[in-house]
């Protein structure tokens, strides 16, 4: 039997390797990520937004 390093290792068809820490790679990386844990999607950020700028309208023409 060989050993464990003699076997190839399984690729990844696209790899990610993470930025090094203090770059500004890692510093995007690090704030996309946040933000997609707070808001969730991007699409779905921008439903609720247009949803609430949609009510905020329409309470501004109704006290007018």
């Amino acid at each position: 039997m060989g050993s464990s390093s003699s076997r190839p290792r399984k690729g990844h068809e696209k790899p990610r390797h993470l930025p090094k820490v203090g770059s500004p790679e890692n510093l995007e990386w690090e704030h996309e990520s946040h933000r997609s844990v707070v808001f969730g999607s991007t699409t779905k950020a921008v439903v609720i937004g247009g949803i609430l700028l949609v009510t905020l309208v329409a309470l501004l023409l109704l006290t007018l």
